[in-house]
């Protein structure tokens, strides 16, 4: 049997982490969601074995410096940050995605950030150019990353 990789994906809003977990399950990926930074902190604690670092764009920019900062103590995995529509890439996250580049966008940028060896700074420097795919057919999961 074929190991899934790991990501670990954090949100402060639930309904937005239950379906970014399900969309990356349905590609194929082992999702341990957490909703909120305790939750998140006391995750990575316990078991810091992750390949890709998820934060959603739910979560206050000052909050994911903070958690970044707590989480690279513990687990050496990329992060992506999930940028709201227009907001500047976070400079601490090493792959960066707007929210309203759908979820093929978003399976796109895992299996980047779990490809690379070196990390870029943002998501410009790992692709060439900001992530921009037409979302899934499906407008409200187009919405929810």
């Amino acid at each position: 049997m074929t190991k899934k990789n790991r990501i670990f994906c954090v949100s402060y809003d639930e309904s937005l982490l239950i379906t970014r977990k399900m969309i990356l399950e349905q590609a194929g990926f082992d999702v341990t969601p957490a909703l909120g930074f305790a939750e998140a902190k006391e995750h990575c604690e316990n078991d810091p074995r992750f390949d890709v670092i998820i934060m959603g764009h739910s979560m206050p920019r000052k909050d994911k410096t903070a958690l970044i900062g707590n989480l690279r103590r513990q687990c050496n995995a990329p992060v992506v940050s999930i940028c709201r529509q227009n907001e500047p890439p976070l400079d601490e996250a090493d792959f960066s995605i707007d929210s309203h580049d759908g979820p093929e966008a978003l399976i796109e940028i895992v299996n980047r950030a779990i490809g690379s060896k070196a990390r870029p700074q943002s998501a410009s420097d790992a692709l060439g150019a900001t992530v921009s795919r037409p979302a899934l057919a499906t407008e409200p999961l187009r919405k929810v990353l």
